[in-house]
């Protein structure tokens, strides 16, 4: 059989296949709205029954009698209807009319399509049937008191949400195919898909709004018998209580955008979101999620990925279904694009209600697109936004319970890296969720319409399709693995910043400064590499997948050309509007497995740091005070940091401490002195016994934690300001006399770790701290080791001997002279209880502890020397009491009371703001930031060329699209002007051509952006590491941190691409008006104001709100 006889063989077939799809349209199409009403109506009305004979059967059969509240009986609960619950119902009796009307007609022996008369009857008949149910149903949610709507009642509007949609697509088709009139019923039914419209906005967010006023007039939602305790003291969430029109207009944000052009927004003056998106309440519902994981499958410790899914598959479902909508809708256009060419050419034989319905149906498609599509893409924001505020509350309840070991390798700045750039790569992932359900939707349309227009070529164009999507799999393979290096090198380069940041005071005094910017140069030379790599492999992908709607094309008309099918200008257009549609699958896909890679090893690295050992939650038994005699109790104990070898650290403790005793633990250097009040806090591993701790517990340990704020904020640590409590505490810690030191006394400011302060005061601080707390039992790890004698003296009497005296208190000291006013003395040795008893008991014992009691006296005598000497010569005062160390060098404490005097002044001077809140840009980025970023590498010779690619790509684009449209024939019976090989030919050039200025601009955009972020980090590291130590008081560890990790990470892999995707989005909008205005210049009329608007939306508020994110972002990270 010769090639002729083939392609007359599949003519045949293709004729003979479109005379089949003709006939079957002519016989069931007509009908078929009519078939899907029934089904679906036979289906609410069975469930309805079903549902309805349930709940009274279950009334009837357990015999409950239902007793009215007496409350509500006698006074009534009044009702506040809302917006919400009044279009539901006028929603439902316009339907319901509607329908009857169109019945009556029905019955009057008006014309329908349908040819079952009985069925159309039916239909209707059914109809009406169902919405009085609904409005009837509507209207007894006010009776049963209810803040949602059921969930059958949704399902409902949700289903007759789509038989509108395919009602009104069929009626569509059907004038449009046979050129008929317009009739009542046709106005019936678009009227019937907007109040459709409505009501499935509604469903989807399931609230009533209802708002129900209790007899004493308090008005508040009927949370199910919960009270609100989140709204106290909260501003009002402007999204919480928007409308269902605000929510599809995201009008509710008109608030804040007023307030937003008048002046620069504050972190005060933007509303507080809605309950369900706080953090603590998704954080919660997340950790509900994880304990129900691990109920189900058994396990203690089980991954994050099954949560994840529990957590995020509501949100990501009513996502998906506004995601598919959108991406079916956005095909209409070219579906319909050939029967517009059509209509234009056969415009003095067609009625002109055809080219309006066409028209209505190209501007009724893109509001349903760009609705659907604004709100999955608000919607895919929002739930990646839930899912960043559990993870991150994750990460940092972790970190409060993490084992010894696990702390160990885990350091500060590979926790910040989890918490900022791990969680946006999981939370982009939730971005290009849609994608996945877009995609076949996407394709199977885009072959349809080709298959429709081109028969047999749509093979050739799946086949094209599916052969550039192969190209991903080992790119996508490539690209995990670049990624994985880059996080490894971004923690480790992170992990070094982080300790360099926390170790300068020594780096500067050691002047190392040059040895350690080396140091992190040659690890961001490291990661520098793998991000190269990366940003190849990307330009390449860049071509590849711009290049490809261009690649299927071409092979598309070739086939049609070989299969000798005819191509109208109508079927070329159609095909190029459908060749670009497919672009967006097609690009996406890159960016969708990108994301996937990304997002995987990401997830990995969370989930990994989630699974590290915890602290034994269960290794302290809590026992209410009336059924325990002791405050503390343990029995047996045996103690390890490190549970994988065999060494224990404390080893057969046996303690029992009654309540309001005073314990002293004393020792030698790693004797096991804080790890037996770890034991007591739950922070080491439990081997074996059992401890019992009766009360609330408070520690101090050894080394001080301050927290970057002021005094009082650090003592109150987030309790309520009771004064007298508060003096007496301040008095108690002895610092009354340093708060006269300081202008603003306790307001004023502490550096971060206290680096303005002592250590003495940084001690009785903390101690305070811990005072405040009024708690049972208090931990004390050598509270007296950073303070001189008379001020710890004056410590133990007031404090401990004080206004704890009533309190149980067990204390590590290595100072003799508060060991004989203990109740009871613990001597530690080799991780074992020595000696216990009191002062004199153990002085008896003789087996060494007063060799130790010895050394301290001879010690403390030294010390009581030198401090009568100067004592005698000059007396005491308040300021060297407060600021002298722990010491027995009389110079080195003169030395220390300088240092802090001149403490004392700064802060004076700066009125009691030591660490100033990070400045952030007001209005508009100045353009010098911009010239600045794009001047910075080789004084920006880059910018033309790459500007000049896109340009030649957008031109090339233009010129293909217009080639192919002028070439073809406007109809099959107009002859081509060209042959069609040489059409394809000066197509196939100018295509290659402009896939050639992509891969131009894709390189040269990830050579000048890498370049660009690794100057500016140069640049940074050499000031942060060149600064004064003053600097570093000031500024805020987290601070310094942010930049390095999130913001270079911005920089790294996004700025560059964004300012292109401008620069290229605004050279395409600027061909394609230069193009639509040779033919429509009106449409400047539209340009114009959009764009306007754009610019004053990002100048009064877009701005505002994203400087902002980096200086609140940082307050978390300074905890780590």
């Amino acid at each position: 059989m010769g090639w002729e006889d083939m392609l007359d063989f599949q003519t045949a077939i293709n004729f003979r296949l479109l005379q089949f799809q003709s006939e079957w349209l002519q016989q069931n199409l007509p009908c078929l709205s009519e078939h899907t009403s029934v089904v679906m109506q036979l289906s609410f009305l069975g469930i309805s029954v079903l549902h309805f004979l349930k709940n009274n059967m279950d009334l009837i059969c357990k015999r409950r009698t239902k007793f009215p509240d007496q409350g509500t009986e006698k006074h009534g609960i009044g009702v506040r209807f809302s917006t919400t619950h009044k279009t539901s119902m006028a929603c439902s009796l316009f339907l319901m009319g509607t329908h009857f009307v169109v019945l009556l007609l029905l019955l009057n022996g008006s014309v329908t399509y349908c040819n079952h008369k009985l069925r159309a009857y039916l239909s209707e008949s059914m109809q009406v049937i169902s919405w009085t149910i609904s409005s009837v149903a509507v209207y007894w949610i006010v009776t049963i008191k209810s803040i949602k709507f059921p969930w059958l009642l949704r399902a409902w509007w949700l289903c007759n949400f789509f038989l509108s949609i395919i009602s009104v697509a069929v009626d569509t088709h059907l004038r449009i195919t046979y050129h008929g009139e317009l009739r009542l019923q046709d106005y019936a039914g678009f009227l019937s898909l907007l109040a459709s419209v409505c009501l499935f906005g509604i469903s989807i967010r399931g609230k009533t709004g209802l708002t129900f006023i209790v007899p004493n007039g308090i008005t508040e939602p009927l949370l199910n018998g919960k009270s609100d305790k989140h709204s106290e003291g909260k501003k009002e969430s402007l999204y919480g209580k928007a409308t269902l029109l605000q929510l599809i207009t995201f009008s509710w944000l008109n608030p804040l955008f007023a307030v937003g052009i008048k002046k620069p927004l504050q972190p005060d003056e933007i509303p507080d979101v809605d309950i369900k998106d706080s953090a603590e309440f998704l954080s919660h519902s997340f950790d509900e999620r994880l304990k129900y994981v691990k109920e189900r499958d058994g396990i203690t410790n089980p991954t994050i990925y099954k949560t994840m899914i529990l957590f995020i598959w509501k949100k990501a479902t009513i996502n998906a279904m506004f995601a598919v909508i959108s991406a079916g809708a956005s095909y209409v256009g070219p579906y319909l694009i050939d029967d517009f060419v059509k209509f234009l050419n056969e415009k003095n034989t067609r009625s002109l209600q055809s080219g309006y319905i066409l028209a209505l149906a190209f501007l009724g498609a893109k509001m349903v697109e760009m609705i659907t599509q604004r709100q999955w893409i608000f919607g895919a924001r929002q739930l990646g936004l839930h899912l960043r505020a559990a993870l991150i509350s994750q990460i940092y309840k972790k970190g409060l319970v993490l084992s010894s070991k696990s702390r160990q390798s885990h350091t500060s700045g590979e926790v910040i890296n989890y918490m900022s750039v791990d969680i946006q790569r999981v939370t982009d992932f939730i971005w290009y969720l849609n994608i996945i359900w877009m995609m076949p939707v996407q394709l199977s349309l885009a072959i349809y319409i080709l298959h429709t227009n081109l028969g047999m070529g749509s093979v050739a164009t799946l086949a094209a399709t599916f052969a550039v999507l192969l190209c991903n799999i080992p790119m996508t393979t490539i690209q995990k693995g670049y990624q994985t290096r880059i996080m490894e090198a971004k923690d480790t380069r992170m992990k070094a910043t982080s300790e360099v940041l926390r170790s300068m005071k020594t780096i500067k005094l050691q002047a190392w400064d040059t040895q350690f910017l080396h140091k992190l140069e040659s690890l961001r030379k490291i990661e520098y590499d793998w991000l190269w790599k990366s940003l190849r492999l990307f330009a390449i992908g860049a071509f590849v997948f711009w290049g490809s709607p261009t690649f299927i094309s071409v092979v598309t008309f070739g086939a049609c050309m070989f299969m000798g099918i005819e191509l109208t200008a109508g079927r070329v257009l159609s095909a190029l509007a459908t060749f670009r549609m497919l672009q967006d699958p097609i690009f996406n896909l890159p960016d969708l497995l990108s994301a996937i890679a990304q997002g995987k090893v990401s997830a990995d690295r969370v989930a990994s740091y989630l699974q590290e050992d915890e602290i034994q939650q269960d290794s302290i038994e809590h026992v209410p005070k009336d059924q325990m005699e002791f405050a503390i109790e343990i029995e047996n104990g045996k103690f390890s940091w490190d549970t994988v070898s065999s060494s224990i650290t404390l080893d057969s403790i046996q303690l029992k401490v009654k309540r309001g005793m005073k314990v002293a633990i004393c020792g030698t250097v790693g004797s096991g002195k804080s790890s037996l009040l770890s034991s007591i806090l739950g922070e080491i591993q439990k081997v074996s016994g059992t401890v019992k701790i009766s009360g609330t517990k408070a520690y101090v340990p050894q080394s001080p934690w301050i927290l970057t704020g002021n005094i009082r904020e650090n003592i109150l640590f987030g309790n309520a300001y009771d004064r007298d409590r508060y003096d007496r505490t301040i008095k108690a810690c002895a610092l009354e006399k340093d708060f006269e030191l300081f202008s603003c006394g306790d307001l004023t400011e502490i550096g971060e770790r206290g680096i303005n302060m002592s250590g003495g005061q940084k001690q009785r601080i903390q101690i305070a701290r811990a005072v405040y707390q009024d708690a049972d039992i208090y931990l004390l790890d050598d509270p007296f080791s950073a303070v001189d004698a008379h001020t710890g003296t004056q410590l133990f009497e007031d404090c401990m001997m004080g206004i704890l005296r009533e309190k149980t208190i067990l204390y590590v000291t290595h100072q003799v002279e508060f060991l004989p006013a203990a109740d009871y003395i613990l001597v530690m040795k080799d991780g074992k209880i020595a000696q216990a008893g009191r002062f004199e008991e153990i002085l008896r014992q003789n087996i060494g502890f007063e060799l130790l009691v010895g050394a301290h006296s001879r010690a403390l005598g030294s010390i009581l020397t030198v401090e009568n000497t100067n004592a005698t010569s000059q007396g005491p005062t308040p300021e060297d009491e407060s600021n002298i160390e722990s010491t027995s060098n009389a110079e080195l404490q003169q030395t220390r009371h300088e240092s802090e005097h001149n403490l004392s002044l700064e802060i004076t001077e700066k009125e009691g703001k030591l660490v100033q809140d990070e400045e952030r840009e007001k209005g508009s980025i100045g353009k010098e930031v911009y010239w600045s970023y794009l001047t910075t590498v080789k004084g920006g010779v880059l910018i033309p060329i790459i500007l000049l690619a896109q340009s030649s790509f957008q031109i090339l684009q233009v010129a293909s699209n217009y080639w192919m449209a002028w070439a073809s024939p406007p109809t099959s019976e107009t002859e081509p002007k060209l042959e069609m090989s040489s059409i394809l030919l000066v197509y196939v050039l100018l295509a290659v051509g402009s896939s050639l200025c992509v891969l131009l601009r894709s390189s040269l955009v990830a050579v000048a952006g890498l370049s660009t972020a690794q100057k500016l980090f140069t640049n940074m590291l050499h000031s942060v590491l060149r600064a004064p130590m003053s600097f570093f008081d000031s500024t805020p560890t987290g601070r310094i941190l942010n930049r390095a990790s999130t913001d270079q990470s911005v920089l790294d892999l996004e700025m560059a691409n964004k300012l292109g995707w401008c620069a290229f989005s605004i050279i395409q909008i600027l061909g394609t008006i230069a193009v639509m205005s040779q033919v429509a210049w009106e449409v400047f009329v539209i340009f114009i104001p959009v764009t306007a608007v754009c610019i004053w939306y990002q100048r009064c508020c877009h701005i505002e709100l994203e400087s902002l994110l980096p200086v609140l972002h940082q307050n978390l990270q300074a905890q780590i």
